[in-house]
């Protein structure tokens, strides 16, 4: 299978490449007021909107190092639509079958967790939101 690789969260995180829409740049995120800290707003990208956080605040780290108009991983799972902003994109990787397990290891030795993307919409879904 093949995998999305990037950083965040001072992790190597994977996504299957069946799950990435485009890797968007250069686009103006829209700030949503009383979203938790992770949660960086929407964008608008050929037609679709998207809720775009940031992958390493929500699992826990700091924020991305990206300021400004960072690169943007866009998915696309059934009708839901999520933009992650990640530390460092290392690109697309051919894994072996992980029979279940969360963790890989990529043909460069690099241990990386595959994360899919109920799993993030889930934790985000469980976050509080308001004052």
């Amino acid at each position: 299978m093949e995998c999305f690789i990037f950083e965040a969260a001072e992790k190597c995180l994977g996504v299957e490449t069946e799950y990435i829409y485009r890797i968007a740049d250069d686009i103006q995120i829209i700030p949503v007021p009383l979203a938790p800290p992770c949660y960086r707003g929407l964008i608008y990208f050929r037609g679709d909107l998207f809720d775009v956080i940031d992958l390493g605040s929500l699992m826990g780290g700091e924020r991305s190092l990206l300021n400004g108009k960072p690169y943007i991983i866009l998915l696309k799972w059934g009708q839901r639509k999520l933009g992650l902003i990640p530390d460092k994109i290392i690109g697309i990787t051919r894994i072996e079958e992980n029979n279940g397990s969360q963790t890989v290891f990529t043909e460069e030795g690099r241990t990386t967790e595959l994360i899919m993307p109920e799993k993030i919409w889930k934790i985000l879904s469980e976050l509080p939101y308001g004052p």
